[in-house]
């Protein structure tokens, strides 16, 4: 029994191809990806010491501040977007309604968060 196996794969593994071979040539080619400087600052002998929103608390409250009213800006630009696209067609479904509702929900909770910020500055 062992040597009937051993001559099928004798005779499987000694089958030829048939038809021609093409032989194509392998082209390398080698890139240099350049590292990003910001990645490495730390090691390069960058500081937060040089950094004026790192010290300085009035500045950094500034910061804070410019986004949160971004973020509230954004916000109404999508109610907006959505109440003229809602509007379009004259009739609001029920899924466009929650639409809706999740927009007024996201300019309150924005303004809320603004309004709490500029009592605390």
């Amino acid at each position: 029994m062992v040597l009937l196996t051993g001559l099928a794969a004798i005779s499987v593994s000694a089958q030829s191809r048939s038809g021609r071979v093409i032989r194509r040539p392998i082209v390398i080619r080698q890139y240099y990806v350049r590292p990003n400087p910001f990645w490495y600052r730390n090691y390069w002998g960058y500081s937060n010491f040089y950094d004026p929103y790192y010290y300085d608390p009035y500045l950094e409250a500034r910061r804070q501040q410019y986004y949160l009213q971004r973020e509230l800006r954004g916000n109404k630009a999508e109610l907006r977007k959505h109440l003229q696209k809602y509007r379009a067609d004259g009739v609001i479904t029920a899924k466009e309604r929650e639409e809706l509702n999740d927009d007024y929900r996201d300019i309150e909770k924005a303004q809320r968060r603004l309004n709490e910020f500029n009592r605390r500055y």
